[in-house]
């Protein structure tokens, strides 16, 4: 006989919340990409005397890269005619990356991913990251996807702690693609057939082009690239392809990721020295990358925006870096906020952390949202009359407002069971 009774509630809101959500599953080519990159990434922090967090997210924004590319399209292609070797070229800033190389701006529409895409992408991928980064660190941690208000609950069972993170993430770039082509031509003005200029167009034959990555190296002070082979996609039916061919190129050349970190680094360093305001016109890579803002000089070609004042962008705060777009900035605050005044003086027997989870810290408003923020303690008064801490009952609990501020480039930690186990 069945009871009309209810199930007993478990007053341990912890115990409930775990039994409720869903541990990460890591999918084999995401778990192959993640462990190629992240050995070279740690590796080229030991070759180059480097942080491993900046290899670290070098190597992230490939594996962002690779589930970018699975989303190509015959559509917004950019032909590219210069120095006699002609490109169909898919770009992901509004710029031909070939030529802005050369510091000059030829306007094209990025193959920007919806920002909500791109969230959820960022997200998820982060955690596959740090999976790999327990698992090789002997760390028995457990990533479960969170339910609102959380992003993200990392569990340490051996010390009975969970870590409720609100994760804001996105690459500072990525790399173009690109498939060779024969010159293009068009009718002249005497009816004769002459070489086309830059030029939208579309890939029609996109399932037989060879792809490449046009990956930008400095030769002597210039800036010059190399194309990375990707293979011929539709030899590759797989609809992880990019994952698969980003993990072949990368794992058949162990140089490869020392010359894409070389690129990046610079890239970083110039993303790092414009939020400072330092210098009028910055290196070329920096263009490549995400809200780097107008051109400048800005050519007189450049397009006026499609709706409102002013120019068009290279690339716009929307794209921002890491953490780095104020808007995620402020809703990651509250929603710490949230998550740690609905949760931390709830009774449980596990102890409870928040954290602001990322792979790029805010390189250009850190100092404006987080710096005074980030040493902030609160706790609950019921009376609403304490005007001191001595106004407080002395047993009275208080919490950080952030046990951590976690990137692979910079973090700020209050919590020593975060600093044990996020040490990149």
């Amino acid at each position: 006989m069945q009871s009309n009774q209810p199930e007993p509630v478990n007053a341990d809101w912890i115990v409930n919340l775990l039994g409720r959500v869903k541990a990460l599953e890591v999918n084999p080519h995401e778990e192959v990409l993640t462990s190629i990159l992240v050995e070279q990434a740690l590796e080229n922090a030991k070759r180059t005397a480097t942080n491993p967090g900046i290899s670290l997210a070098a190597a992230f924004d490939l594996i962002v890269a690779a589930e970018y590319y699975t989303k190509l399209t015959n559509k917004g292609w950019l032909y590219c005619p210069i120095n006699n070797i002609p490109l169909l070229i898919y770009p992901y800033t509004n710029t031909c990356p070939r030529c802005v190389l050369q510091a000059n701006f030829y306007y094209h529409q990025a193959n920007k991913l919806p920002s909500g895409t791109i969230g959820k992408t960022t997200s998820r991928l982060l955690c596959v990251f740090l999976k790999h980064l327990f698992k090789i660190n002997s760390r028995n941690l457990k990533i479960y996807h969170g339910v609102e208000p959380v992003d993200v609950i990392i569990h340490d069972e051996k010390e009975s702690i969970v870590l409720l993170a609100e994760v804001k993430a996105a690459p500072l770039t990525t790399l173009a693609l690109a498939a060779k082509v024969e010159v293009q031509t068009e009718m002249g003005e005497n009816g004769e057939p002459i070489p086309c200029s830059h030029s939208p167009t579309d890939n029609s034959f996109l399932a037989s082009s060879n792809l490449h990555i046009i990956l930008p190296k400095l030769e002597e002070n210039y800036w010059n690239y190399e194309l990375v082979d990707l293979g011929i996609k539709a030899s590759h039916s797989s609809p992880t392809w990019a994952y698969e061919q980003i993990g072949r190129s990368f794992g058949l050349d162990n140089q490869l990721f020392y010359r894409y970190f070389q690129f990046w680094n610079i890239a970083y360093s110039a993303y790092n020295k414009a939020a400072r305001g330092r210098g009028t016109i910055p290196e070329p890579v920096y263009w490549l990358t995400n809200a780097c803002g107008q051109p400048t000089p800005r050519p007189l070609t450049w397009p006026l925006r499609k709706s409102g004042d002013g120019y068009e962008s290279v690339s716009d705060g929307k794209s921002s870096v890491g953490m780095d777009r104020t808007d995620d900035i402020k809703k990651g605050i509250y929603q710490v906020l949230k998550i740690a005044a609905t949760g931390k003086p709830k009774h449980s027997q596990m102890a409870v952390k928040t954290a602001l989870l990322s792979n790029i810290h805010a390189v250009r408003h850190y100092n404006d949202y987080l710096l005074e923020l980030q040493d902030v303690i609160w706790t609950l008064d019921e009376t609403g009359k304490a005007k001191k801490v001595a106004d407080l009952p002395p047993e009275k609990e208080i919490y950080n407002l952030f046990d951590g501020i976690i990137t692979f480039t910079q973090s700020h930690v209050r919590d020593d069971w975060i600093s044990e186990n996020f040490q990149f």
